[in-house]
């Protein structure tokens, strides 16, 4: 039973409950209090450190991640041109490496690109032919390929686009190599993964020092697939050869739709927890569906009409899943809010319904929430603003960007709240840090220097709260978020005092030591 002393403990049980020392058997916190009260000459020391509970992302994409963390970051600031970009694949460890090897990037933003365009195919054959390579954009919805990608993809200038889709093409009709949006990115990702499941497995397993470095300990896999295979054996099969993260899986609506095998499930490492419905694209690429035009005159992309969303919800209920649905533009979630807020909740532990980045919120919007009947959570990424300033100043209207990431705003709502990372979907070199994502929502500041609706600043507590029991409430992880009796041994030590540093180093904080279940495994 290892016992802990000289601590700063944030114990997650409100704003202000702090301890010094804490006990831990079989895996679970059984008493945690003063370090006078501790009576253990064999306790171990902390040194006066900070620990938080451990951290949960509750909306990555880790498959997407453990994609990335062999890939090449296609982001700034090292990559700042298309030929930077060339430049940076051809340093990958899979370069060279033969037919069979996929290069891999990812995090490109044309706005943020020397040339200000979107990479093509051709631009990705002067790298190789033989080698297929595949690049996320930093949204994840879309991605380039080259022609050896997109030929193991079966795309030609005849392939139609997916339904949610689309297939870029030069002006001669042949393809360009941009897949916009998922269920065109989707015909790369199935080639790349029905060419080595094994290779996926591994890729998973070896991510798992990943998480745990920054402090990560349970997360919300967002794009959960039943093909080319379905992500629970993925996941089974990682966890077999050491991920070690507790995960929740929520399934692409669209390919789990009559399913009535998918049920939740309730086992504390691996869990089906829900589906996930995408409503619009992202703020970024210009396909959020928004009430007012972009300056291309476009309103964005609406994936899901109110018919469908009712199609998805009532399902939901039937096999008690809840619903993740993404929603970046006002006017996706305002499709949301008039499909559900008069709806009965059908899950008591969790949120029935969770609106995923909320990006812009206006007054009205938060009136509905409040007086609905649907019980939701609001699952926000402050990085976004944080790394994408520009395209939001750009792209939206004065009126849209002060309803931007209103986090102070959530917090106040009826709403359950939570902060992740949407990971690696977001144009920075470290897409989920969970301390860059703080201090964004605590100081307001973008990595340009702009401050973005300073009134909507969150205190560190908050945000604390936000990363540890606000998530596990949100996500079904109730053996975590607090160190408190009864609640898993999950634990990180940082290696300086968030609550008392500067707020502009913040975003330096790093995890000196994960602990799972009492174990140190970082």
């Amino acid at each position: 039973m290892p016992t802990f002393t000289n601590g700063k403990i944030f114990t997650g049980l409100d704003r202000t409950s702090f301890a010094s020392a804490m006990a831990i058997e079989n895996g679970h916190v059984t008493w945690i209090g003063d370090s006078n009260d501790l009576n253990d000459a064999n306790a171990i020391d902390l040194h006066g450190k900070t620990v938080l509970p451990g951290l949960i992302d509750v909306h990555t994409h880790p498959k997407y991640i453990a994609d990335a963390l062999h890939g090449v970051a296609c982001t700034p600031p090292n990559v700042n041109s298309i030929k930077d970009m060339q430049a940076a694949l051809r340093q990958s460890p899979a370069f060279g490496k033969g037919p069979d090897t996929w290069i891999e990037g990812w995090g490109f933003d044309e706005t943020k690109l020397a040339e200000h365009r979107t990479p093509t195919i051709d631009d990705l054959d002067e790298i190789s032919t033989t080698q297929p390579i595949f690049v996320y954009r930093s949204d994840c919805h879309s991605s380039i390929g080259n022609s050896k990608a997109l030929e193991l993809a079966g795309i030609t200038a005849d392939t139609p686009d997916p339904v949610g889709g689309f297939i870029g093409h030069f002006s001669d009709g042949r393809p360009n190599g941009y897949m916009k949006e998922v269920a065109a990115t989707q015909l790369l990702i199935q080639a790349k993964s029905a060419q080595s499941y094994q290779g996926d497995v591994d890729n998973m397993a070896n991510s798992s020092k990943h998480y745990l470095q920054n402090g990560i300990v349970a997360i919300g896999e967002m794009m959960g697939r039943m093909r080319p295979y379905d992500s629970l054996k993925l996941y089974q099969d990682a966890v077999k050869a050491g991920f070690k993260p507790k995960s929740a899986i929520y399934y692409v609506y669209d390919e789990v739709a009559g399913n009535a095998s998918l049920r939740p499930t309730n086992d504390d490492q691996l869990r089906i927890a829900g589906i996930k419905v995408f409503m619009d694209g992202s703020i970024s690429g210009e396909t959020a569906y928004n009430q007012q035009p972009y300056p291309s005159g476009q309103n964005g992309v609406c994936l899901t009409d109110a018919a469908k969303l009712r199609q998805a919800v009532a399902y939901a209920q039937q096999q008690h899943l809840q619903v993740a649905i993404h929603a970046m533009g006002d006017a996706a979630i305002q499709i949301i809010l008039d499909a559900t807020d008069h709806l009965q909740p059908w899950l008591s532990d969790r949120p029935s319904i969770r609106i995923e980045h909320a990006s812009i919120l206006s007054d009205q919007m938060l009136r509905q929430i409040d007086q609905a009947t649907m019980n939701y959570a609001l699952v926000t990424q402050p990085i976004f603003f944080f790394a994408e300033d520009e395209s939001y100043r750009d792209y939206l209207s004065p009126q849209q960007f002060k309803e931007a990431y209103r986090v102070k705003s959530m917090i106040n709502s009826k709403a359950e709240f939570a902060l992740s990372s949407d990971a690696p979907c977001t144009p920075w070199a470290e897409p989920d840090s969970p301390f860059v994502n703080i201090y964004a929502a605590v100081t307001r500041t973008a990595v340009n220097g702009d401050i973005v609706n300073p009134e909507e600043a969150i205190t560190v507590p908050d945000a604390v709260l936000a990363y540890t029991t606000w998530p596990a409430k949100i996500g079904g992880f109730s053996g975590n978020g607090q160190l408190t009796p009864g609640y898993a041994g999950d634990f990180v030590v940082l290696d300086r005092d968030i609550f008392t540093i500067p707020a502009n180093e913040i975003k330096d904080v790093r995890v000196a030591a994960t602990w799972i279940d009492g174990k140190k495994v970082y």
